[in-house]
């Protein structure tokens, strides 16, 4: 048992060293590998107290503590299991919509990685479906200046993309928001893009145009099944996954962290269906 700790321990340390040579910079959330590790030296810890001084570390505290350990570490490869399995999604078609998820952008404002990933796939998505028009989905960098939907948007018409095939969300700040406000754009523009008005009762109602049934979601490989889940839970719409390429190097990372945000999304209910909103 001990060797086990030690090894999952040291392992965890050498990776968090890796992720910064590699990035030449700390990686967002890479602590959780840190946390990963003290985790394991605190398991090495208690059962060396237990052989010193038994009446102080009892067995039954020394079982606790390696159950909880490994309780967690099945819950989040459980996570992670159910994350890997939406990273290569079969679905195929060309969805009226698409939803383009924003992933940070470098400190000069540029496009980091990950996000050039996202909008290249855009790009080749948008060649396969001409008639698919974009949401561009994500707020304010950390220096507050420009949106990353912004940034998105010139890349994507850099590329030849038009700009009447856009549409910017610039207020979300997580992938829950992404989802939601996205949607709410949505239906906001294919409500008012062209109003219908009838009299009814002695009063103009607008008549509402129904939402798309089939929404594509162009985020990475590990992000699209906890992106799709949000949109398909609380908007009632079928999500098109449609995966770009991850950092090989830090892949472990990304699964590991979006199994940990996925775990949180379900605990606040965000994974919870909604009522299905009537259809008109």
């Amino acid at each position: 048992m001990t060797a086990f700790f030690l090894s999952v321990a040291g392992f965890c340390a050498v990776y968090f060293v890796v992720l910064c040579v590699y990035a030449r910079q700390l990686v967002a959330q890479s602590w959780i590998w840190l946390f990963f590790a003290l985790v394991c030296l605190g398991n090495v810890l208690f059962r060396w107290l237990h052989a010193r001084t038994p009446g102080k570390v009892s067995l039954f505290w020394l079982i606790q503590i390696h159950t909880l350990s490994f309780l967690g570490m099945a819950v989040l490869m459980a996570s992670g299991l159910a994350v890997a399995s939406g990273m290569h999604p079969k679905a195929k078609g060309q969805p009226e919509y698409a939803i383009v998820l924003g992933a940070g952008l470098k400190p000069d404002g540029s496009l980091s990685k990950t996000l050039k990933q996202r909008l290249d796939t855009a790009l080749d998505f948008a060649a396969k479906s001409p008639e698919t028009r974009f949401i561009l989905s994500g707020g304010y960098d950390r220096r507050g200046q420009r949106t990353e939907a912004e940034v998105m948007a010139e890349y994507l018409m850099k590329q030849g993309l038009p700009k009447k095939r856009l549409l910017l969300e610039v207020q979300s700040k997580n992938t829950y928001e992404n989802m939601v406000y996205s949607y709410a754009l949505l239906h906001r523009v294919n409500n008012e893009d062209y109003p219908v008005f009838i009299e009814a009762e002695g009063r103009w109602v607008l008549l509402t145009t129904p939402d798309p049934d089939v929404v594509a979601v162009i985020s990475s490989d590990f992000h699209l099944y906890r992106a799709s889940a949000i949109l398909e839970a609380q908007c009632d719409i079928q999500a098109l996954g449609v995966p770009a390429p991850s950092d090989r190097v830090l892949f472990m990372h990304y699964l590991a962290r979006e199994s940990i945000a996925l775990l949180k999304d379900k605990y606040f209910g965000r994974l919870n269906k909604r009522q299905s909103r009537e259809r008109k």
